[in-house]
């Protein structure tokens, strides 16, 4: 089965807003705002569609407005990727 990993996670973020534009993610992050960790609104949906095109796991914009920290962004796609099995 497929999984999310915070180092996957990591990488698309990095890809997505660049190395050194945002806080390092590491466990210590998981739980902090991604506002806080310098991802603004438009470079979390950037991520969000990343992670649906490589994944295949489908995030309303409804759940975005609730996924909050990474965290809860890697849960949710983690559960979406075991229901898919």
């Amino acid at each position: 089965m497929i999984t999310l990993t915070i180092t996957d996670f990591g990488r698309i973020v990095e890809s997505c807003v660049g190395t050194g534009n945002v806080a390092a993610l590491d466990t210590a992050a998981l739980d902090t705002e991604f506002a806080d960790l310098g991802i603004d609104s438009l470079a979390v949906y950037e991520i969000v569609t990343r992670l649906q095109d490589e994944l295949g796991v489908r995030i309303s914009d409804d759940e975005i407005e609730r996924l909050t920290t990474p965290r809860a962004l890697i849960a949710f796609v983690n559960e979406g990727l075991a229901a898919d099995v």
